[in-house]
């Protein structure tokens, strides 16, 4: 039987007492940097030390977040910092930059790394590549089924997201926060693009929406179908929400530990409603089933705010006072929102009928607020801030078993043990005879067994005592006490098998040079055939002609391809088809994983992230030089979603076919830029495109005297004629 992992997500001390006393198995949090939660308030060194000897106090394991893209000029800082950690005791690392996991592989065997969602994990090809990176558990992709997922064959563990909030692009491939307010979300700091505003356009023409939150998805929630999750080759349970309240971890990890509980010991699941409406009230965009059971209502383009638990309608408004009927109670200083209004407040006076104050208005009956607000028309009533019992089952306890043996002439001996650590202690005096008062078994057992506020609970306690003897009380006190802190000692400083070793460099040399080209649209093509180009690149099947490359798409999970020359876009592909080209939407922001990448790629074009400091810092230590390339021209892809912004606002999801049309498709931001859509016929996804050229060829000459050889350029809309003069000046440049 498969024994499942509840993993918790914590931001700060108090949430990560709530994950520990609510039943998480495991807690994730991260430190201060190379965290993809740069805004939460995160935890120093001295902060993780005792996170972690709290966590191994009550047996809960700890993952540290260092899953963020790491810089050149990071890299040994970001090394010293794992050794930090490794030294600590933390459990595992959650990682996401693949030079620096081979770099910890290699130099810290013994530390368990596990394969951020950013990696864009999405298929068996891609755990192939992770194993042989070295880690030990997956962290799959939002975007797949969880039928899917059980039919891949690995060695890893599998862990998937159960509740919380969603991206709407794929994990890692995101790239619209980063390009336009230089807010990384590779680096976590992704501003939010996909919370925002946006009106679309068919060519010029409004297209009328529901709401104007079009990117905004609402927020994951398994627990109807939970059975199936736990019925599954699944070993791991995440929650998100390292940016949440204590208050919502205390209740989302109650709820899901009490499912899985309930699905182990009984094979039954029992979901309560009134479970489900605390998650409502706690935190919601609306829920989904989302992807991972195949939901299509994944959307909530009318709000992307948090939209809480109805409580109530108002059902009169005067200047004063506004009269409202309960369907749920509402508490003294919790707060509400007025749905359409969208105002919120926090009800620090409560009235009923007779217009006398009340510390609670309970269900069914009408109650009175001050109206302050100003609110002049009825509206619904949303809870949005509940008063939560943090700990309603009170707090963890280890259990452990005691065992006292209280023989005549004999030292007093306690042995205590919680199934692993074992603490033998004796008395200093021997054990004598009563001459006037005899200790009996019920005062032994009462004394070893009063605990108070220990973070131990006595499981089972056997005393082996003679008759008629003297023990000090004093001695047992002692004696359980200095059992208990030798083995809550032994608990919080477990033993760290610790070992570093040196890194060996492999570097392979290859050699290319010259300009890829991408090519959207036939005049394009035709431009790059008319100057002679080698390496031009089309993503579009209708375009491929021999001698071509074939960008192959990122959520494409089948990988099987014909084309002869590729350019590889993922994990996936570069093991399917090696010696290939490799795309920039493999995040290579460092020398070390360049130097791994050589081992499948024989072109590699690094990150458009990288700034001209950070590719001088590469190219300071990275050997094989002939075969980085660089973006210096082109719209690039802002991000890629599963999800169909022209089938579900412009088809309405009753027939697929916006995308075959000759008709272009825009979201325009709350700025007025507009942003191209494109969609994939085949695959069904969208990407949104920048509005923004990324245009480095004023620094050609910078990048070649750094020994830079290869230049990528890419088109979108640009016509033959400016598709030929702008290849001929960087071919004129790059000479």
């Amino acid at each position: 039987m498969i024994k499942h992992e509840l993993l918790v997500p914590v931001g700060s001390l108090d949430a990560l007492k709530a994950a520990i006393h609510n039943g998480a198995d495991a807690v994730y949090l991260g430190g201060k940097k190379f965290g993809a939660r740069a805004f939460a308030p995160n935890f120093t060194i001295d902060d993780i030390l005792d996170a972690t000897k709290l966590c191994h106090l009550y047996g809960v394991k700890i993952y540290i977040t260092v899953n963020t893209l790491i810089y050149e000029s990071e890299i040994d800082e970001a090394l010293e910092y794992i050794k930090t950690l490794h030294k600590i005791g933390v459990d595992a690392l959650i990682m996401q930059d693949v030079g620096l996991i081979n770099l910890v592989h290699e130099t810290l065997p013994n530390l368990e790394i596990h394969a951020s969602t950013q990696m864009h994990n999405h298929s068996e090809e891609t755990l192939k590549f992770l194993e042989n990176l070295g880690v030990k558990r997956v962290v799959f992709a939002r975007e797949l089924p969880l039928d899917y997922i059980s039919n891949i064959k690995t060695n890893l563990e599998k862990e998937v997201f159960i509740h919380g909030s969603l991206c709407i692009s794929y994990s890692g491939q995101c790239l619209f926060s980063s390009l336009i307010l230089n807010r990384s979300g590779n680096r976590g700091e992704c501003a939010g693009m996909c919370r925002l505003p946006y009106k679309l356009y068919e060519d010029n023409n409004l297209i009328k929406t529901d709401g104007d939150y079009l990117l905004s998805p609402k927020d994951l929630c398994s627990i109807n179908d939970f059975a199936k999750l736990m019925a599954s080759d699944v070993t791991c349970f995440k929650i998100e929400g390292r940016m949440k309240s204590p208050e919502y971890v205390a209740v989302v990890t109650r709820i899901y530990r009490k499912l899985i509980d309930s699905y182990e010991n009984n094979k039954e699941l029992l979901v309560e409603k009134s479970d489900f409406d605390l998650l409502k009230a706690i935190f919601n965009r609306e829920y989904t089933k989302g992807y991972l059971f195949n939901d299509k209502d994944i959307m909530n383009i009318k709000s992307p705010n948090h939209i809480g638990l109805k409580i109530g309608e108002v059902t009169k408004v005067t200047p004063k006072k506004i009269q409202f009927k309960l369907i749920h109670n509402l508490k003294q200083f919790e707060g509400i929102r007025f749905k359409n209004h969208n105002i919120g407040i926090n009800v620090n006076f409560i009235y009923n009928e007779h217009d006398k104050l009340i510390n609670e208005g309970v269900k069914d009956t009408t109650i009175y607020l001050d109206n302050f607000m100003d609110l002049k028309t009825l509206d619904d009533v949303m809870l949005t801030k509940p008063i939560v019992e943090m700990y309603p089952n009170g707090y963890k306890k280890v259990l452990v078993k005691m065992n006292l043996e209280a023989k005549v002439g004999e030292k007093l001996k306690l042995k205590v043990t919680d199934g692993e650590n074992n603490i033998c202690l004796n008395s200093e005096k021997e054990i004598e005879k009563s001459i006037n008062a005899p200790i009996n078994r019920e005062r032994v057992q009462e004394v070893l067994t009063k605990l108070g506020d220990s973070p131990f609970k006595i499981d089972l306690i056997n005393i082996d005592m003679d008759k008629d003897i003297f023990i000090p009380v004093g001695t047992l006190k002692n004696l359980r006490r200095d059992a208990l802190d030798e083995l809550k000692n032994i608990r919080e400083n477990k033993k760290v098998n610790y070992l570093e070793k040196e890194f060996k460099r492999e570097v392979k040399e290859k050699d290319s040079r010259g300009i890829s080209v991408l090519v959207k649209t036939k005049e394009q093509l035709q431009a790059c055939f008319d100057l002679n180009l080698k390496n031009i690149i089309v993503s579009n099947p209708k375009l491929y002609q021999d001698d071509l490359i074939y960008r192959i798409s990122r959520d494409n999970l089948n990988h099987n391809y014909t084309y002869d020359k590729l350019l590889v876009t993922d994990y996936a592909s570069l093991v399917k088809y090696p010696n290939n080209r490799a795309d920039y939407f493999l995040n290579v922001t460092n020398h070390y994983t360049l130097d791994y990448l050589n081992k499948y790629a024989s072109v590699i074009t690094i990150s458009p992230e990288n700034s001209l400091d950070n590719i001088k810092d590469i190219m300071s230590n990275y050997n094989n030089k002939n075969n980085i390339e660089v973006l210096i021209f082109g719209h690039i892809e802002l991000m890629i979603m599963k999800y169909c912004p022209l089938n579900y606002l412009v088809n309405k999801d009753k027939v697929c076919h916006a995308c075959q049309n000759d008709k272009k498709y825009y979201l325009e931001d709350r700025n007025k830029k507009l942003y191209k859509l494109e969609s994939n016929p085949l695959t069904h996804s969208t990407t949104i495109m920048n509005t923004n050229l990324t245009d480095l060829r004023k620094d050609i000459n910078t990048l070649k005297n750094l020994g830079i050889k290869n230049f990528r350029l890419e088109f979108l809309d640009e016509t033959y004629e400016e598709v030929k003069e702008i290849i001929e000046g960087v071919i004129k440049d790059a000479k």
